[in-house]
């Protein structure tokens, strides 16, 4: 899995993105983003944010997120939190944070941390078309941003 402290760029696909209701978690700490598409993955809709869960052959689309060194670790561990990651006890977290390679704009690839659901909580949700978050939170219009207030994890509401 690697250590908590591998200063690996972020892949944000969710509502972690850019102008999504938890971006406020890393901005001001990011020293770039690039758009980044993570490949073999597939995007569900959980109802206010999505899983993203290995399978198939779809691009997930996303950012690659490189965070300012002497800020890495208090924003990964806020990450975490809302996430509900708990390194020391993977096995029981909804969501695990692992190193996936990703491909940035250029053609460039390189090795991120990434957010990965486990399958089992997305039975008989719909998949989120074309692996794109932002586009589909877009049809959702305020909803998302009224639900997210107040709401610093999303552990156990899976």
């Amino acid at each position: 899995m690697g250590s908590k402290m591998d200063m690996l760029p972020i892949f944000v696909y969710g509502t972690l993105l850019p102008e999504q209701p938890n971006a406020y978690l890393w901005e001001g700490t990011a020293v770039s983003q690039q758009p980044a598409v993570l490949q073999n993955g597939r995007l569900y809709d959980m109802g206010h944010y999505p899983m993203l869960i290995e399978e198939g052959n779809e691009a997930v689309q996303g950012m690659a997120l490189a965070i300012r060194p002497t800020d890495y670790e208090e924003v990964l561990d806020a990450l975490d939190e809302l996430e509900g990651f708990d390194p020391s006890n993977p096995a029981d977290c909804a969501y695990v944070r692992l190193h996936r390679e990703v491909t940035v704009s250029n053609g460039r690839t390189l090795q991120a941390w990434v957010y990965i659901g486990q399958a089992r909580f997305v039975n008989g949700r719909a998949p989120i078309p074309n692996g794109d978050w932002a586009t589909y939170a877009a049809t959702k219009g305020n909803e998302l941003d009224d639900w997210w207030q107040g709401i610093d994890s999303v552990a156990g509401l899976h």
